[in-house]
């Protein structure tokens, strides 16, 4: 792909971009139209069940969008779902060459929505940069191919590594630069999870609070298996939120559960699993976050939760902030056994971005197998 080939494509992604807080489930898409070397229409997806970047870019370029080129960062869709198939608007507009920078990775779309414009004479290339696809949509990515949510960890810590002091008081390590940015991150997700001892220490709100900005709130998903919470807490008093338990089995937790619905708070029940009679499989719960069709999972939680699902092997990627506060005694964000053997293992894990966010240190690490673009 020439320069200029690549200029139009750069725009498309940095319309994407656009959607970043409002798009899911669906994908951050972006759409460039050009004619003799000028962009003539150009669009991004906003909200699910609104018009796709493909349609609002046709729009915009009006008869112009015929014997034009069309640049996606993301093949489009061939079948009628909330909205009607791009393909068809494409071929009605008399679009005459479509790039994507990536295939679809939902199996009712992927490649077919090419192979359609191809079979009714439309060319159509692959520019091939599935990481800058990927990296706007790792949450949809990962769903589609292998029925599981993007699971992120964020992680505030001090320089020697601890995340709390050992009363448990966390207020705060990190400054107001670096909690804003984690809330930016929040927002784009969608649903925040934690566990309930972080409720009944911290009773936290969970909330996008970015100033005067409006973001729209992630769906607040606490684990508790022992129904500890209070429903009065200040978590269940905006926005959606659901409690995960285990399967009730005495009238003392159909009660408990009968008063968080009364409250318009969803309850999803799990059976227990192992030999712990406390516990269900975090997996599980993770499904059925997928079928709600959560992309993003941002986990804000103390060291149980998190190392629990390391231990399950489901998280995928660690944001964390860095201070340059030293505690000297305090609590690690993991509890992992020791092993003499984990100094001599390669890293499962790989450092994708170290930023300065104000006077803290971001740092996010992704799990070594998104090297393959292939992963599942």
């Amino acid at each position: 792909m020439n320069r200029l080939n690549c200029v139009f494509m750069d725009r498309a992604f940095e319309l994407a971009k656009k959607g970043l807080y409002t798009t899911m489930p669906n994908p951050r898409v972006g759409c460039v139209i050009v004619k003799d070397g000028k962009i003539v229409g150009e669009g991004y997806h906003r909200w699910t069940g609104q018009d796709h970047a493909e349609v609002i870019a046709i729009k915009s370029a009006g008869e112009k969008a015929r014997n034009s080129s069309m640049y996606i960062t993301l093949e489009p869709c061939s079948f009628r779902g909330k909205t009607g198939p791009c393909t068809d608007e494409i071929l009605s507009s008399g679009i005459k060459e479509v790039i994507v920078a990536s295939t679809d990775p939902n199996p009712r779309a992927a490649g077919k929505g090419l192979e359609k414009l191809k079979k009714a004479g439309v060319c159509v290339s692959m520019r091939g940069d599935f990481k800058r696809s990927f990296e706007l949509n790792p949450g949809f990515f990962k769903r589609m191919r292998s029925g599981l949510p993007w699971v992120r960890v964020k992680i505030a810590k001090s320089l020697d590594g601890y995340i709390a002091l050992k009363s448990g008081e966390s207020k705060w390590i990190t400054a107001t630069e670096a909690r804003e940015d984690g809330h930016r991150w929040r927002a784009r997700s969608c649903c925040i999870l934690t566990g309930s001892r972080t409720i009944r220490k911290d009773n936290p709100l969970l909330t996008v609070r970015l100033g005067d900005k409006h973001f729209r709130n992630p769906v607040k998903v606490i684990v508790d298996p022992n129904l500890i919470c209070n429903a009065d807490s200040k978590v269940f008093a905006e926005g959606n939120t659901i409690l995960v338990t285990l399967n009730a089995k005495d009238s003392i937790k159909f009660d408990k559960i009968k008063a968080m619905k009364d409250k318009n708070i969803d309850v999803i029940q799990l059976p227990c699993v192992g030999s712990s009679l406390a516990r269900f499989s975090l997996k599980s719960l993770l499904i059925e976050l997928t079928e709600q069709e959560f992309n993003e999972v941002q986990v804000e939680a103390g060291p149980g939760l998190v190392t629990s699902l390391f231990e399950e092997k489901l998280i995928d990627e660690f944001l964390i902030y860095q201070s340059p506060k030293i505690l000297g005694k305090g609590l690690s964000f993991i509890d992992k056994a020791s092993d003499r053997e984990l100094l001599k293992r390669k890293s499962e894990w790989s450092f994708t971005d170290v930023s300065m966010i104000g006077d803290d240190m971001r740092m996010v690490l992704r799990n070594n197998k998104y090297d393959n673009p292939s992963f599942k």
